[in-house]
């Protein structure tokens, strides 16, 4: 009765160690779709930000008489303007309303999202814009060239340089 009882018991043992083996293979994937969606998220967040700088970026265009009033610093919020939507406004009002637009941009579409406007300064005539968003593992850290201020810290940035006046 012993030699019947022995192959069973090993072959117990192989079930055993191939179930092991196959949880080790589905955690295997599911953390392989973990880390896709992360890196989805992620790219989701770089296409939203280089979106809120191109239209900054068309803005500061189209009015780039006024483009010193586009400055912002981390973390200033624009002041109240009139709704140029509904009633004619001057170039400088224009200009606070863009950014006004700028900050609801940032608030309703990236987690903490910021943003810094700024002029160059080693090249004439051109500016910067730095779209920053709340990411612990700070995925996207651009550089600081040309004067431009440094991605805060726990987050991650994506910079634009341009010339409003072309």
């Amino acid at each position: 009765m012993q030699q019947l009882n022995r192959p069973l018991g090993i072959a117990l043992l192989e079930a055993l160690i191939a179930l092991v083996i196959l949880a080790f293979g589905v955690l295997g994937l599911l953390w392989l779709h973990q880390q896709a969606l992360v890196q989805q998220r992620q790219q989701l967040m770089r296409s939203v930000a280089a979106g809120i700088a191109d239209d900054l970026a068309e803005r500061m265009h189209l009015n780039a008489l006024q483009r010193a009033m586009y400055a912002k610093a981390w973390g200033n919020a624009a002041t109240g303007s009139p709704d140029c939507t509904t009633s004619a406004c001057s170039r400088q009002e224009l200009a606070m309303w863009d950014k006004q637009q700028l900050q609801q941009s940032l608030k309703s579409q990236l987690p903490e999202g910021d943003a810094a406007v700024f002029e160059l300064s080693d090249v004439a005539g051109w500016w910067g814009i730095v779209i920053a968003w709340r990411d612990s593992n700070e995925t996207l850290r651009t550089d600081t060239a040309s004067g431009t201020p440094p991605c805060p810290e726990q987050m991650s940035c994506w910079r634009l340089f341009f010339r409003p006046d072309r």
